[in-house]
């Protein structure tokens, strides 16, 4: 064999042997998945370049710097987004724990639970209640949990209901969605299509709430929870962020960074408009009552923290609002004209300017 066809062969050879590294355990049965799993690959790992991978996407009208997207490590759809999920009943949900953390949407009286533990695998649920569709969007690097309704203005009074997939892609290592009418992207905690026809616009919000299994049971019994009959094979018994949320330090980078919290606080971001406010979880727990009632220019606001249950809930917010719970440094990649719930009057001291 002539040497540089060998040079060649060996170099295919490895580049095969190392991309199944990084998308291996997303692809692993349970048994046979890494203990550590992807969070720890990837958060070991140098960023990858994502740029090229953009083609993949409708990319017109592209309103974040493509230099910054990063590759996440899985292709478009090797996190598989769910769409009408199988679902049970809160009393024959013998697949959950007590203490498990639930990401809860309630539309009337119907209230649904969806286990992180199946998030962490998915980060996108496809649903809907009482004839809202919607999606349930987790970001595992940023903690964040965001609840949209999926129906958005086609034009000439037309409805769209779009559908939501991961794109495999991040942009201050937070999540890039996509729909999968336009093969637009989307980013989570910047609440906006950030490409394609829709670049610039934001879907509804809808109100969420972060609870344990056992907590939310109780006050919903005829509630249902998503159940781990996915169609795919993943290990949901395990965490495979565990070793992430134990060290400090981000995953990917960010654009920039903002040190009048620590970068891991978690908050309830609030825009409503131009006027944006981060409230820490910690500020909303200690209040009267675990409850905080604010104003965010005319619009009220109500949110509700527990400590000893991890409970973030959405109470009241105005139709025009979009919230995420989200860590800090998502939320001030995005939001520099952001204030913080406890400073005075919400806002940036003077002279106080953000780091880079």
């Amino acid at each position: 064999m002539q040497p540089r066809l060998l040079i060649l062969l060996s170099f295919a050879f490895l580049c095969a042997v190392a991309v199944t590294l990084v998308y291996a355990p997303w692809r692993q049965s349970p048994s046979s998945a890494g203990r550590d799993g992807p969070a720890v690959q990837r958060a070991q790992a140098p960023p990858r370049d994502g740029p090229r991978l953009l083609s993949q996407f409708n990319t017109d009208d592209l309103t974040i710097p493509a230099a910054e997207i990063q590759a996440g490590g899985p292709p478009k759809d090797g996190i598989p987004a769910l769409t009408d999920p199988h679902v049970v009943k809160a009393g024959d949900a013998d697949f959950m724990r007590r203490d498990d953390r639930v990401v809860v949407v309630t539309l009337g009286e119907t209230s649904r639970a969806y286990p992180i533990r199946a998030l962490n695998w998915h980060e996108a649920v496809n649903d809907q209640l009482d004839d809202t569709p919607f999606t349930v969007i987790y970001c595992p690097p940023c903690d964040s949990v965001s609840v949209v309704d999926r129906r958005i203005e086609a034009g000439e009074g037309e409805v769209t209901t779009l559908e939501f997939g991961i794109s495999g892609l991040l942009h201050n290592s937070n999540v890039l969605l996509y729909d999968r009418t336009d093969d637009a992207l989307w980013s989570q905690v910047k609440f906006e299509a950030v490409s394609g026809p829709h670049a610039g616009s934001a879907l509804k919000h809808l109100p969420w709430e972060i609870t344990t299994f056992d907590k939310w049971r109780r006050e919903h019994p005829e509630g249902t929870v998503m159940s781990f009959r996915t169609g795919h094979r993943r290990d949901y018994q395990r965490n495979p962020y565990e070793r992430y949320f134990q060290e400090d330090g981000l995953m990917f980078p960010v654009s920039r960074r903002d040190d009048r919290l620590p970068d891991r606080a978690r908050i309830v971001g609030v825009r409503v408009g131009d006027l944006a406010r981060a409230y820490p979880v910690d500020r909303i727990a200690s209040a009267a009552d675990g409850r905080v009632v604010d104003h965010l220019g005319e619009h009220r606001l109500v949110l509700e923290a527990d400590a000893e249950s991890g409970t973030v809930r959405v109470v009241e917010a105005p139709s025009a609002a979009r919230t995420v719970h989200t860590f800090w440094f998502a939320w001030a990649a995005y939001h520099e004209d952001t204030g913080i719930y406890g400073e005075p009057d919400g806002q940036r001291a003077a002279g106080d300017e953000p780091s880079s």
